[in-house]
């Protein structure tokens, strides 16, 4: 033990305190050795500023390695580390067998291991369990009520969790974050903005789990104003000191809110590219139509040494499908396997039939499916009726049509392109039975709606629907301005 001691000196005296090689092996030294010495391990480690994930099995090995060495007594530290490891691994039963540890060794009534328990089984989906242990706690804390609100927003009701987070007694940046995110992913992006501003006007400041959620919603609103706002304010916290992650993040929702110029600016401010950023920029430039710069992207980023992932390749084969480059294409999906190491994916092969498709080789675009190593899902069906509807090949998408409509029989744009089909080969008696289907079901397309953003606020139109006052103004706006584009015009060709 001494000698473990003065080697962990040298390794201080040297300068490599932060080297998690030398450190992981010090740690496990003293955590295995001697129970007594199990305190000095773990000073080690809350000494180590960038932790690198380990193995969550080894928190068990180390709990029965404690019962060998003498059984020292457990803590109210001990059960939650467990239970952290069970939720990482998804190991509901041995998460139960935690739960039962806990009771018998009298720990149920602690605040600190009842949150981890409501932590592990609302990770697991399990919330009537993470609700019962809430229900049961005689006294809650702020993480508490937090803990269980993120189990609602991620994997429950974000209805429930709305409930309870307007209930809470006190309200912390986590858990305004864990609301955002839970909006985020349940597609409910104007929500997570409106937390966000009533996080501002009780003066907290949003953590970096805050602000990736508040860029992903205005991306997906295509709410410039909100995302170039969200972007000065972290750089003035940060500076210029962003994460790939964030880099990544900010790059895509500059994309999807149309503006290539600011994308750019973000991407060539980045002094060290990894692989998530050049992922941006050619998925980025691929949505816009610029295929061939995708492709260039590509072709740098791999002559600088990046390795690309499969995410990379979407993004790339998304890119020459909207540019026609078939042959290219084709051979950057060999080349992910055979150069990269990269297993295609349904995604991939999905992209493949898009790309054969929309160039009019719907018969090779067939082939391609039918030879796929997995089932076609209904994207790859939707790309080839979508052809099939352009270059008007009504014997294959029909067949696709019937099939997405075995999938989703609900689903009212299918019957739309099958009666555009229809209506394109003349075949009014099919056109009229897919109409008397459509009937049938109730199933008739949805009013088309769009977003514009003015002065920071993002107005819903529906087609049709006049009634909404601030939208109808923009719209009345709208239309007066086109009337006078409309009379520039036809002055000047005069």
């Amino acid at each position: 033990m001494q000698e473990a001691k003065k080697l962990h000196a040298h390794i201080i005296i040297n300068g490599f305190q932060q080297q998690e090689t030398y450190l992981r092996k010090l740690i496990t030294f003293f955590a295995i050795s001697n129970p007594s010495s199990l305190n000095y391990a773990r000073l080690i480690f809350d000494q180590i500023q960038h932790k690198s994930s380990c193995n969550p099995q080894n928190s068990f090995v180390l709990y029965n390695q404690m019962h060998r060495n003498g059984r020292p007594s457990v803590d109210k530290y001990t059960f939650p580390f467990l239970l952290k490891a069970c939720s990482v691994l998804g190991d509901i039963r041995k998460g139960e067998e935690t739960h039962y540890q806990v009771v018998k060794n009298g720990f149920s009534g602690n605040v600190f291991v009842q949150n981890s328990l409501i932590h592990f089984y609302g990770s697991n989906a399990k919330i009537t369990f993470a609700r019962s242990v809430f229900d049961e706690m005689s006294e809650r804390d702020v993480a508490t009520w937090t803990t269980l609100v993120s189990c609602y927003a991620n994997h429950g009701s974000i209805e429930t969790a709305c409930k309870l987070f307007k209930e809470m007694p006190e309200k912390s940046v986590v858990s305004f974050s864990a609301m955002i995110t839970g909006c985020v992913r349940k597609g409910r992006f104007n929500e997570a903005l409106e937390f966000f501003r009533e996080l501002q006007i009780r003066g907290l400041e949003p953590n970096d789990s805050t602000v990736m959620g508040v860029i992903s919603a205005a991306a997906n609103l295509g709410s410039l104003d909100t995302g170039k706002w969200i972007h000065s304010y972290i750089r003035n916290k940060k500076g210029n000191r962003f994460d790939s992650f964030m880099n990544t993040a900010l790059i895509d929702m500059y994309f999807k809110c149309g503006s290539i110029k600011d994308a750019i600016h973000v991407f060539e401010g980045v002094k060290e590219k990894l692989v998530g950023e050049w992922t941006a920029m050619i998925s980025g430039m691929a949505m816009h139509g610029f295929g061939e710069r995708s492709v260039e992207l590509f072709e740098n980023m791999v002559e600088l040494g990046v390795k690309p992932n499969a995410i990379t390749f979407v993004g790339l084969l998304s890119g020459c499908t909207h540019a026609g480059l078939v042959e290219e294409g084709l051979t950057y999906f060999k080349r992910m396997k055979s150069e990269f190491g990269i297993e295609p994916t349904i995604e991939h092969f999905g992209c493949v039939v898009d790309l054969l498709s929309r160039a009019g080789l719907v018969a090779q675009a067939v082939k391609f499916m039918h030879n796929m190593p997995m089932k076609a899902n209904a994207a790859v069906w939707g790309a080839i009726l979508n052809a099939c509807r352009v270059h008007k090949n009504v014997e294959v998408g029909e067949l696709a049509a019937r099939w997405l409509l075995r999938e989703e029989p609900w689903n009212a744009a299918i019957y739309m392109s099958l009666l555009s089909l229809y209506t394109e080969a003349n075949r009014w008696d099919d056109v009229a039975t897919v109409k008397r289907e459509m009937n049938e079901i109730g199933s008739w397309k949805s009013p088309g709606c769009s977003l514009v953003e003015v002065n920071g606020v993002s107005y819903e139109f529906v087609a049709g629907d006049k009634s909404y006052p601030p939208a109808l103004q923009v719209s009345l706006q709208i239309d007066r301005s086109i009337k006078e584009v409309k009379e520039d015009y036809s002055c000047w060709w005069d």
